[in-house]
């Protein structure tokens, strides 16, 4: 008897049937979608790439929800395992990483800039609230670059 493991992807969505990332359609559909540009994108992907959770009996145990980090290296391309996967400029993605935290995508968990380590990044959910009265981005959540004294 074959022991057949069941496919659960479709032959246009990949070539192994390896890890995948979920995108909800009220996320995709909500006006702070509406305003993110390509590179946005991108980076927010990548971050969701890096995102990992352990499951027990549909109980979440454990995530890195809020340990999510770039380091330069992978941005600029300059990874020697996938340089394809992330490349662009440093000001480019800095600039995605501000929308981002700005539509409430995201928020930084550690600001690395004054003991110059990697900045940590979080995942946050304001980005429901955006273009209503209850939606704020706290000044913690930006790089230390942006925060408004």
């Amino acid at each position: 008897m074959l022991n057949k493991r069941k496919q659960n992807y479709q032959s246009f969505q990949s070539s192994s049937g390896g890890r995948l990332i979920a995108l909800y359609f009220d996320m995709i559909d909500s006006k702070a979608w509406s305003e993110l540009k390509g590179n946005d994108i991108k980076v927010y992907l990548y971050m969701l790439r890096k995102y990992t959770a352990n499951y027990t009996k549909g109980m979440l145990i454990s995530c890195n929800r809020d340990d999510i980090s770039i380091p330069k290296d992978e941005y600029l391309g300059k990874d020697k395992k996938q340089p394809w996967i992330m490349k662009m400029a440093q000001a480019t993605f800095m600039n995605s990483i501000d929308h981002l935290i700005d539509l409430g995508f995201i928020k930084v968990v550690r600001n690395g800039y004054a003991s110059r380590e990697c900045n940590i990044y979080g995942f946050n959910d304001m980005w429901k609230k955006y273009g209503t009265k209850d939606f704020h981005i706290k000044n913690e959540w930006k790089r230390a670059a942006k925060i408004a004294y």
